[in-house]
Order: structure tokens, then sequence, then C-alpha cells
């Protein structure tokens, strides 16, 4: 099943994209639409998987997580599965991406302090399955890239004869 946004949808995924607490009756008095109509279109972007949830943005250096970086992580072969259930397990790593090239996961990876993300770090690179690790430390995180409004601006740059997508991430 394929089906494109129009322009109502796209709508409420902008006020949902600039507060994603906003009320339905918020979102309808913003859009001069129903409740009942905000509530539909929600459910029907949730049902076909464009709408994931609702989330909070945390700035983990404000919560003590002042030492940050990105790990690249080379598994051995047919371990990305077992290395990346691994890494999920661990409390210290908050991000985990399969990508492409010889190193085929990222991790990111926080502590308080340099001495505790180095023993993290550590202790990711000593699993078994893992070949090579290679670090790329935070030294600013990207606050200041306001990702929800390039978000909002490829919302109302995309045609709305665009498909959405069925395939699951």
């Amino acid at each position: 099943m394929s089906r494109g946004l129009d322009y109502v949808d796209r709508m409420i995924l902008i006020e949902l994209v600039r507060n994603s607490r906003v009320s339905l009756r918020g979102i309808a008095s913003r859009l001069n639409l129903g409740v009942s109509t905000v509530y539909t279109r929600i459910k029907k972007l949730e049902s076909l998987g464009v709408l994931r949830g609702f989330t909070v943005e945390v700035d983990l250096a404000r919560l003590g997580m002042l030492s940050q970086a990105f790990v690249e992580i080379k598994p051995r072969p047919q371990t990305v599965s077992a290395v990346i259930d691994s890494l999920l397990a661990r409390d210290e790593v908050v991000e985990v991406y399969e990508i492409s090239g010889d190193y085929p996961i990222m991790a990111k990876v926080v502590a308080s302090d340099d001495v505790g993300l180095a023993r993290a770090i550590e202790r990711i690179a000593s699993h078994e399955d893992i070949v090579d690790v290679r670090v790329k430390y935070i030294f600013q995180t990207g606050r200041d890239l306001r990702v929800s409004e390039r978000l909002i601006k490829l919302l109302q740059a995309t045609p709305l004869s665009s498909a959405i997508s069925t395939r699951k991430t």
C-alpha cells in the first residue's frame, strides 16, 4: 500500500514537528480544522508509519554526559546483528546505526567524563566479535542545526505526489 501525503497531512506534521506536545485542539485551531479531522489524520499517519511517535529532545551534556563520541565498529563477518544487540544492552550507548562501508555499525557513546568514555569504548572494543573500532570524539553537539526547522522545510518542499514507502526500518 502506497499513498501520498496531502497538504493537510503535511500541515499537521509541521505542527507536530514544531511542538510534539501540542494538543489536538491546538492543531485544529491553527489549521482551521475540526478536532476529529486532526485526530483521524494523525491516526492515519501513524498507521502508515509516517508518524512513529512523539519524542523530546534531550541535551545530554546538561544531564552530566559531558563526554560523547561516535564509535565506528567493524565486527567479524556475520556478527553484525549480535554486535548490535550487545551494544543496545549497554547503558552508555544511546544510539546505534547499521551503515554502509568497512565499519558497518556506528554507535553514539556517552559518559560523564573522558575517563568514563575511554572505559566504555574499551569495553565495546573488547567484545569478541569486534575486529576494530574508530572513535570520533564529539566536541560540540548539533544543537544549532535546528533539525526540526530543516524537517519543516523538507515537508514543505517535497512534492505532494510523493508516495509513502511501506518499507520497514
